[in-house]
């Protein structure tokens, strides 16, 4: 057992320089951040923090705060995950729903310092969380990250404030307990910048995600399905571009129905689309029917569930996004927020042309719409 002036301190081996490049190096296929597909400039960003982190013996990467920004399904989550494996330390994942108060976020550290297994480690304190001789606790080298942190309640936000900022990197909770935070990495993610309270723009590094390439998305979909040639990958990219967890749904399905009726790959991704509700060009009934509304004229975000006959909660959260996003292939969104709700745009008149389905042209939408995308293809 250590001294008490030793308890949470961590050792790692020491590394040189060389050994933690290769550690983070794109060319290592052991590095966790190797897994994460696209976004490069976020990768190169977090190997940079990593790289930093293991020159520390207990791999303190706390001069890091970073907020992780990107639409949904951009893979926050998972590249903090892989962040965390990086480095060597644990990863407190907060959800704020589960949230309450500043004592859960406590709790929820402790106990994963208790249970976390280190590897490489040279010397380790007891990681169960005691209080020093005064009563402080002192929290061991830890990545905290809070998804979709806009949604904390207040009162744990204000708790939060002196627990983040660099200079005080002290957190109080309802019990009185002073925790001493100098040594966390604090990591946050949010869908939208603007949704971040002032205080933690300002004092989180901004490290953002775009969606994925539909040649990216074709990657994912072959890591999981190692055996598939990537063209066969690529069908599956092309009915499913935005989400990956559902791209990979979508590529188990074609696999059964291959495996139940052999025929052409192209065969069988139609079949499975078709079953899926994604037209053969590879849009969702749903949001095509989006675009038919709104090729007539621009509509309010209020008629829309009922012109396409879905709940509103699943239109603003699952219809409406890949519409509405700019991906590496397609520049100009499909659909725009215009003064008097959604528009369609050029690119949205195009896949009705696509699709040989009528529509009233630049008549549909507002003149300044049809001046900001007059370029569009």
């Amino acid at each position: 057992m250590l001294e008490n002036s030793q308890q949470n301190e961590l050792l790692f081996k020491k590394l040189t320089v060389e050994e933690r490049k290769w550690k983070v190096s794109r060319k290592n296929p052991e590095c966790p951040l190797n897994k994460f597909i696209g976004n490069p400039k976020a990768i190169r960003r977090l190997a940079r923090a990593a790289f930093s982190a293991m020159g520390n013996r207990n791999r303190d990467c706390s001069d890091y705060s970073l907020a992780v920004c990107g639409p949904p399904s951009t893979g926050k989550t998972y590249l903090t995950k892989l962040f965390a494996k990086t480095v060597g330390l644990p990863l407190v994942v907060i959800e704020p729903q589960t949230v309450k108060r500043v004592q859960n976020i406590f709790d929820e550290i402790s106990l994963t310092c208790r249970e976390f297994s280190y590897e490489d480690i040279v010397q380790a304190g007891e990681l169960t969380l005691k209080p020093d001789g005064k009563g402080k606790f002192s929290l061991p080298p830890v990545i905290v990250f809070i998804d979709e942190v806009h949604n904390l309640k207040s009162n744990v936000v204000q708790g939060l404030l002196k627990a983040t900022e660099p200079n005080d990197r002290i957190m109080i909770t309802e019990e009185g307990q002073q925790v001493a935070t100098n040594k966390v990495c604090w990591m946050i993610a949010t869908t939208d910048r603007g949704d971040l309270f002032d205080a933690f723009d300002t004092r989180f590094q901004k490290v953002n995600l775009r969606l994925y390439s539909k040649d990216e998305m074709a990657k994912i979909v072959q890591m999981n399905n190692p055996d598939w040639d990537i063209e066969v990958c690529k069908l599956v990219a092309t009915y499913n571009p935005i989400v990956p967890r559902e791209a990979i749904a979508f590529a188990k399905d074609m696999r059964v129905e291959y495996e139940m009726n052999p025929s052409e790959w192209m065969d069988v991704a139609k079949r499975t689309a078709e079953d899926h509700g994604i037209d053969e060009f590879g849009m969702t009934y749903a949001r095509l029917n989006v675009l038919k509304a709104l090729g007539r004229s621009t509509m309010s975000a209020s008629q829309m569930p009922f012109v396409v006959h879905v709940k509103e909660d699943e239109l603003r959260k699952y219809i409406m996004p890949p519409l509405l996003a700019r991906t590496p292939d397609q520049q100009v969104p499909f659909v725009t927020v215009c003064s008097r709700g959604y528009s369609i745009t050029k690119a949205g008149l195009a896949e009705l042309d696509r699709r040989g389905i009528s529509h009233r042209g630049l008549k549909a939408m507002p003149e300044s719409v049809a001046e900001m995308f007059t370029d569009a293809a």
